[in-house]
């Protein structure tokens, strides 16, 4: 299967580490993505348009994303201090 493209918002661009362990394992999860669409998350939930997002613990982070299949798109919308 041909890789998915992956986008990053902005917001998980901010929220995660510049550099370190942290941001390296969110990249291989970012990678792993983007060759296997279909890993689901820990754990899922709806946002405002009942669209069903995963979220995956990473790391100390929880990463937010969902998969558009018609265009063969993932959408890594967000990530956040994992509760623990």
């Amino acid at each position: 299967m041909e890789p998915y493209r992956v986008f990053l918002h902005l917001d998980l661009l901010e929220a995660i580490p510049a550099n370190g362990r942290q941001k390296q394992l969110i990249m291989e999860f970012v990678h792993l993505l983007a060759r296997e669409p279909q890993t689901t998350g820990d754990y899922s939930q709806r946002d405002e348009s009942q669209r069903s997002r995963q979220v995956k613990i990473v790391g100390d982070y929880a990463v937010t994303y969902w998969v558009d299949e018609p265009v063969k798109t993932v959408m890594i919308v967000g990530a956040r201090l994992a509760d623990r």
